[in-house]
């Protein structure tokens, strides 16, 4: 991706031994340095830490787990200069995650998508909307956009938009990259 132009990556691994994901991280962090991208990693906050990653990226289930530890994370994250985007799918988790003051905080799925299994359905342009008036801070867009949806998805409020498939499943990667860039510098 880095190769093609793709200058803010999310790194999101699951059930890997401790030592690889530290080493993929790790490798993954200095590949992005080098390109003067960002990474974004899931989920591992030490790792994030650790790595000096541009950002780190976590779900709910994860951010409760960083609200009720011990060692107080959510601290050790903001001095360490990692920013921090929250997904949100209901009222609930966009109020937690507006009170902790994310760099971001991400919408999903906006229409139906194959990528990951969620327990949400599609929450549509209109809750787009609704998401962008209620924050003041970037609001991501995920799940299910392509790039003929991203016009909409953009008016509809979102500052950037996450994709993984129009880009993994693109016959041509390079060019998709290309498209994309200009859709979202617009």
């Amino acid at each position: 991706m880095l190769d093609v132009g793709v200058r803010d990556i999310q790194l999101r691994i699951k059930d890997r031994p401790a030592a690889e994901l530290d080493r993929e991280v790790g490798e993954a962090a200095e590949c992005c340095r080098k390109a003067q991208a960002r990474l974004w990693v899931n989920d591992y906050w030490e790792l994030a830490l650790r790595h000096q990653t541009y950002g780190l990226h976590i779900g709910q289930e994860d951010l409760k787990g960083l609200l009720t530890a011990p060692d107080q994370p959510l601290t050790a994250i903001q001095r360490g200069g990692v920013r921090l985007g929250i997904s949100t799918h209901t009222f609930a988790e966009l109020g937690r995650a507006v009170a902790l003051r994310p760099s971001y905080i991400s919408l999903g799925p906006i229409f139906p998508t194959a990528s990951k299994k969620v327990n949400f359905g599609p929450q549509g342009l209109a809750r787009l909307k609704q998401w962008r008036r209620l924050v003041d801070v970037p609001l991501v867009a995920i799940g299910g956009i392509g790039l003929e949806a991203a016009p909409a998805v953009r008016k509809a409020g979102a500052d950037g938009i996450c994709v993984i498939s129009a880009l993994t499943k693109a016959s041509d990667l390079n060019e998709a990259v290309k498209a994309w860039n200009i859709q979202l510098t617009k």
